[in-house]
């Protein structure tokens, strides 16, 4: 499962996805799949592990992307 984002934010195309069944990664090191970041609460990169459905995937992809730049914008 994927989702791509073009971050104008950011200036660059990020790809989340999730290879399993159920955690979900972000491309932010310039790696795809399970090589790229993992993704965790309050759009950090280290902490608890942020995981998803078929159903709650992309919801869960973009609110971690909304509070990764509120982040990374202060």
């Amino acid at each position: 499962m994927k989702l791509t984002i073009k971050s104008r934010k950011l200036g660059k195309t990020l790809t989340f996805s999730r290879p399993g069944t159920s955690y979900v990664f972000v491309d932010l090191n310039g790696k795809p799949g399970t090589l790229g970041d993992q993704m965790c609460q309050g759009g950090m990169l280290m902490g608890s592990t942020l995981s998803a459905s078929d159903n709650t995937f992309e919801d869960v992809c973009r609110s971690w992307y909304r509070s990764y730049l509120r982040q990374e914008i202060n």
